[in-house]
């Protein structure tokens, strides 16, 4: 065992997709997340004691949490003889579409890393981190894991797994606004169709390659034209109540794109500055008050750390 018995780990609030790259894209937010502790036990097993913050009703049983399975998965991999305790302060709502099962499993899963004698790298903590997100979707997808743990914008590829940062623009403001909604991840893949057509795959594809292409070069104009979902929101917007609308406000204010931030029914806002993502926040805000329904917004840049030890 390591000498040292307890860590803590604040793991960022995620955008999974990040509109053209279903289940490859992710980027990290900045200025929430969830807080994990983990202390040491001296039985290879996992436990939870406290779970608080913006969610409560979360399962105590480890193989029913994604921060506590992920640690099981840990202990069972690197046949640990000992185990850990959990404390889950949450920061992120759950199904809010901010990759909330992904922060709660990175951060144990970074807390416990340091805990041990021979940390894993970065990569080995994705590949168990994926076991969480099988937990909380039934789909084994790493493009909010990803992002938490490495920071910024993040390509995945999976069969073998490879976590690919990629450049960003720095000028780039991130809004997120969260209404006080709910799409479970689960549902939300029900809806989506299985199969496209060439036409369709072409289409979308040319708009992944723009974006990608836009932020690695800085051209916000080839990012702005490209960031356009034809193959997954369209089928998922209708499950978020006033997206449309908002998109709406989004394109008249200018900015540089809009869109579902993982499944919803939070919203991403590319900006051109902070006095633009200011204006787009009120203005939304306001829509949502118009509909009763109470909401959070964030602002800041692209957060390039991921998740951090405390």
């Amino acid at each position: 065992m390591s000498g040292l018995e307890s860590a803590s780990a604040f793991a960022p609030a995620t955008c999974g997709n990040v509109c053209v790259g279903y289940d490859i894209l992710g980027l990290c937010y900045s200025g929430v997340g969830d807080l994990v502790t983990v202390t040491k036990t001296k039985r290879p097993t996992v436990t939870i004691s406290k779970i608080t913050g913006v969610v409560t009703n979360l399962p105590k049983d480890a193989s029913k949490n994604t921060a506590g399975i992920v640690l099981q998965e840990l202990i069972a991999t690197q046949k640990l003889d000992f185990g850990f305790e959990l404390s889950i302060e949450k920061g992120i709502y759950a199904g809010s579409g901010m990759g909330g099962s992904a922060a709660s499993a990175v951060g144990a899963l970074v807390a416990a890393n340091h805990l041990l004698s021979e940390p894993l790298s970065k990569e080995k903590l994705l590949q168990l981190s994926l076991k969480g997100e099988e937990l909380a979707s039934g789909h084994a997808h790493g493009d909010n894991a990803a992002p938490c743990l490495f920071g910024g914008l993040t390509l995945v590829k999976s069969n073998p797994l490879k976590v690919y940062p990629l450049p960003f623009p720095s000028q780039i403001v991130l809004l997120l606004i969260h209404p006080q909604l709910v799409v479970e991840t689960k549902r939300a893949r029900e809806v989506l169709r299985d199969s496209y057509s060439l036409a369709e795959i072409s289409a979308q594809s040319q708009n992944l390659a723009g974006f990608l292409a836009g932020a690695a070069s800085s051209n916000l104009e080839l990012l702005s034209e490209s960031f356009h979902d034809l193959l997954v929101e369209p089928l998922r917007s209708p499950l978020t109540e006033g997206f449309a609308e908002c998109r709406e406000l989004a394109q008249k204010a200018g900015v540089l794109g809009y869109c579902l931030s993982g499944s919803g029914p939070s919203q991403l806002a590319l900006c051109r500055d902070a006095a633009q993502a200011e204006d787009l926040k009120v203005k939304i805000q306001n829509h949502y008050q118009k509909l009763k329904i109470e909401s959070e917004a964030y602002i800041g840049p692209l957060n390039t750390d991921g998740a951090k030890l405390l």
